[in-house]
Formats: C-alpha cells, structure tokens, sequence
C-alpha cells in the first residue's frame, strides 16, 4: 500500500511488518522509524466483526481530530506521534514514531525464568523508578495513559518506553480502550459481574494499574493471582472477576502459586501500601520512597527479600507456642500470643518481640 509522510509517497509492503495489534499494524521504516497504521473497517483481521469494524470507523475518524491536537513535550520516555501518514485525500490513516529496537515488552519481567538471566528485584526497582517519573511527568503535561500495562510499557535498557499514545486521555479526547487485568474496579459499576469501564479514566487508575505491575515484577504473581478455594461453596466466583468483590492473595482462602516469591519478602510499608490499594482501595500517587529497597539472599536458607531478617528463619517455630508456660531445666518459654492466622514474621527489636500476622483478611501488628 502507499502513504504520504511529511509530502513524500512512502511504499509499504508486508515484509516491512513487525508487529499487529487488535487496532492497528506497526512497519518498520528506515532511520530508526516504525508507522503505525490503524486497521480500517475492511481490514481482512476484522471481517464478520461487525462491533470491532464500527469500533475502528469512529477510531479514525476521532483521530482525524485528536492526532493534529496532541500535546508537545512530553517526557522523554514516552513515544510519541512525529509525522502523520495521510492518503491522498489527506486522511490521516496513522503516524511515524520512533522505533525501540531490542525491547521487551514488560510483561516478561514477571516471569521468573526470563528473569533468571541475571535480572534482579533491584533492577526491577530502578526500572519502576524511571516508570513512576515518566508516569508523573505525563499527569503533569494533563495527559492520562488509561489503558496502562504491561504490554504497552517497552523496557530497554533500564528504560521504561510508554507506546500506543494515541489512545492517551487528554483534553476532549477521552481513552476508548481497556485491559480486563488492568482496569481499576473503581472504575466499575457497583454491583457488576463484568469488567468493564463505566466512568472515564483518572490518574487515579494509571497508579492502580502501576502498583499491579510493580507486585507482578517483583513476586511474579498479581494481586488477583493464585486460586481461589472458599470451602463455602457458595462464595465461589469466576477468577476474572475476583477484582471487583477485592479477592486477593492476601486471603487465607486463595491458594498461592508456587512459582511466586511470597509477599513475605516485601518490606513492611509496601506490603502494607500495596495491601491497602487491593484491599481497601486505597489509591493516590505511588510513595517513591517504597521503591528504595535493599534486596538479599539469605545466607542460611537462600531466599531473596527485602527485610531487615530473613522472614522464613526469623518465624518461631510452631511448638513454641504449643502450651502456655513450659520448662525445661533453666529454660521456661511463655506463650505470648496467639491467632487463628497466620504469623507472617517475628522479630526481638530492644527487647520487645514484634510480630506481624494475618487475621480475619486483614494485616496485623
């Protein structure tokens, strides 16, 4: 097919492809370039989808209108709209961006075998870092990613590159797109048994959608992960909608994946911020100060956290705290506490023992 950017005829062919997506095409151009071309109603991907056809007509013709309008200076990391691609009737029919060669995609960094590679927890920090400034910068220019995760946030080297911009939320221009997995339940109505979008975006939801991909890239598992086992039958629910009845791994009922690092190993103030967001919807610009971790390898048992103490050797042991007062020659062990929880770590700071434990779904100290 044929286009015009900046004046000039620019011909497309297949082989120039490197990446489809639901709504559009990306080619690779020369001089660091990509074009994304958005899908027309009789694009051969949308033949027989009659809703996805009428979807992609309103797309291109509030692009029309939205591409000439968007926003100068925006954060570096944020690939933006430079050129538009036009026919010859001056329809726009899509833009040139700048193309990030090597990248992967986010969503790899919660797998724990890509991460093996040499991939730490402390990177992931850092990565975050760089994330939450651009995020923060975008709120600052009044531009709301919405559709914020973890397969439009390009990582490259220690850099987190923000695409598809131009589903952004800005001015007039509302974003018209959604990820289940991502979307704030906030944004649902009440009382739905679908997730889907019933009030606009907010920056609110760009930082719940943060916090999602920030406990997935350093636990490999999401919030709303693991199976969901309530022994009273009646309360089981179909997994995808575990968000909006607020069903997390936090709770004793759900079954937590082996594969994941256990939310044990966070440091207190984002175990407990990140609690607060799922659970109690909390919500607000992320801390940065939460990202300043001090990640190691317990020398004993070999588990990586982030605690002063390793959280699996500092638990007492059950027998412990089997009876009230036990002695044993010059040793009596007093029983100090008890919960029908779970005792997630224990620790004597200046001779006082402090404990955090799970209780009646909630965190407790």
């Amino acid at each position: 097919m044929e286009v015009y950017i900046g004046g000039k005829r620019i011909k497309i062919s297949p082989a120039q492809s490197v990446a489809k997506g639901g709504e559009a095409d990306i080619f690779k151009l020369q001089g660091g370039l990509a074009l994304k071309l958005f899908k027309p109603p009789d694009h051969p991907d949308l033949a027989g989808d009659f809703p996805a056809q009428k979807a992609a007509e309103r797309r291109i013709q509030e692009h029309q209108r939205k591409l000439p309008d968007f926003p100068d200076h925006l954060p570096h990391y944020v690939v933006t709209p430079e050129e538009l691609a036009v026919d010859r009737k001056r329809k726009i029919l899509g833009y040139t961006m700048q193309f990030i060669e090597g990248a992967e995609v986010l969503l790899r960094y919660g797998d724990k075998g890509f991460r093996q590679a040499g991939i730490s927890n402390g990177d992931v920090a850092a990565l975050f870092r760089n994330l939450h400034e651009t995020l923060e910068g975008l709120h600052k220019a009044g531009v709301i990613v919405g559709d914020l995760n973890d397969l439009n946030v390009l990582v490259k080297e220690h850099g987190a590159y923000f695409i598809d911009a131009d589903s952004y939320q800005f001015g007039r221009y509302p974003c018209r797109v959604y990820t289940e997995k991502f979307l704030d339940p906030l944004l649902v109505d009440p009382g739905s048994n679908m997730i889907v979008p019933a009030r606009p975006y907010n920056e609110e939801a760009d930082w719940y959608a943060f916090c999602l991909m920030l406990m997935q890239s350093l636990l490999f598992v999401g919030p709303y992960g693991g199976v969901y086992q309530p022994k009273d039958r009646n309360k089981r629910i179909p997994h995808n909608v575990r968000p909006l009845h607020r069903i997390t791994v936090f709770d004793a009922e759900v079954k937590y994946p082996k594969v994941a690092l256990h939310y044990k190993v966070l440091p207190d103030d984002l175990l407990d911020y990140l609690f607060d967001v799922f659970k109690r919807d909390k919500r607000g610009a992320f801390p940065t100060a939460l990202l300043d971790m001090d990640w190691k390898t317990c020398e004993v048992c070999g588990l990586v956290h982030a605690r002063p103490v390793c959280p699996d050797c500092a638990v007492p042991a059950p027998a412990v705290v089997v009876q009230t007062v036990r002695v044993r020659g010059a040793v009596t062990c007093t029983r100090i506490f008890k919960t029908r929880g779970i005792i997630l770590f224990a620790a004597a700071r200046k001779d006082k023992l402090l404990y955090l434990y799970w209780e009646n779904n909630e965190f407790k100290r």
